[in-house]
């Protein structure tokens, strides 16, 4: 069992640029209810995170309140956060938020919702053994590297190649730490691993599932509408 406090930071405060259309990814509905709901569900499902803390774009607060507030409140949602500019400035201020004495803190994509409760507890487990671990699955497509013409210039082995995912772990000092060290950087970081590993600090991997998908394009849509029955 895992006898620490676990603090999990959803992240749904991005832009969407990719899906289209008016709604924001975190709040089209799939089966009746927005996927950041069904995200929210697979971590009030499970018994070691003891709070959980959404970030939103600053000027979606109120239309969450108004929209879904019993359902937050039903979930144990404790804060409602407003993202930044990058995501990496969303999280900083997620970490912000977190209960002083939480010792792990979990920062997870809201537009995740297929993510599975062993999953989410692999790899608390792993954090709390190792300070920093992610969720993620290993490549299955061949991989190539080009040149500015295209053409290949060498196929990748995919042997130790993985495709990340989140829910990502970390122990709370490290993981706050390291965002205070590069609070200031122009780099933008693709994930929180990718910080922590600059910062010279090991990351390890807690074998996911391929299901875990991100919702990015419609066509992701439809396969979690098929998952989700």
């Amino acid at each position: 069992m895992c006898n620490v406090k676990v603090s999990g930071i959803l992240v749904g405060a991005g832009l969407g640029l990719r899906m289209g259309g008016e709604v924001k990814k975190p709040f089209i509905q799939i089966h009746d209810k927005p996927i950041f709901l069904h995200t929210i569900d697979r971590f009030f499902q499970c018994s070691l995170i003891s709070e959980i803390i959404l970030i939103v774009g600053e000027s979606e607060i109120d239309y969450v309140l108004d929209k879904w507030r019993d359902s937050l409140d039903a979930y144990k949602v404790k804060k409602i956060v407003p993202g930044g500019k990058r995501r990496q400035d969303s999280v900083f201020k997620g970490l912000c938020n977190v209960d002083t004495d939480s010792e792990i803190v979990l920062i997870h994509d809201a537009v995740r919702p297929l993510v599975k409760k062993e999953h989410i507890e692999g790899v608390i487990h792993k954090a709390k053994e190792c300070n920093a671990a992610i969720l993620a699955a290993p490549m299955k497509a061949t991989v190539k590297e080009i040149n500015d013409d295209l053409s290949i210039k060498r196929t990748i082995p995919r042997s130790k190649l993985w495709m990340a995912q989140t829910p990502q772990g970390f122990e709370k000092r490290l993981i706050t730490e390291v965002f205070r060290q590069f609070q200031n950087s122009e780099k933008e970081f693709t994930d929180d691993a990718q910080m922590v590993e600059e910062a010279g600090h090991p990351v390890y991997i807690v074998p996911g599932s391929d299901d875990n998908i991100k919702i990015t394009t419609p066509d992701d849509i439809s396969i979690a509408e098929a998952l989700l029955k």
